[in-house]
C-alpha cells in the first residue's frame, strides 16, 4: 500500500469513529444519526489529510512519481 492509500484509510477510519461516536452522543431519530455521523466523519477526515499536507507527510500528492 502506497502512502497515499494509507493516508486514506487513516483519515476514513478516523473520520468514521469520531462521527459514530459524535452521532450516536447527539442521538436522534436514524436519518439524524447519519447525518451527523457522515457530516463529522467527513469534517475529521479532511483535517487529517490537512494536518498530514501542512505538516509536510504528504509530498507525494505534489509529485505522483514520488521521486
Amino acid at each position: 500500500m502506497d502512502e497515499a492509500n494509507t493516508l486514506a484509510v487513516l483519515a476514513g477510519g478516523v473520520g468514521g469513529a469520531v462521527g459514530a461516536f459524535v452521532g450516536v452522543i447527539v442521538g436522534g431519530g436514524a436519518f439524524t444519526v447519519t447525518l451527523i455521523t457522515f457530516t463529522v466523519a467527513l469534517v475529521v477526515g479532511a483535517a487529517v489529510v490537512a494536518s498530514a499536507v501542512v505538516a509536510g507527510d504528504v509530498e507525494f500528492v505534489v509529485d505522483p512519481d514520488a521521486e
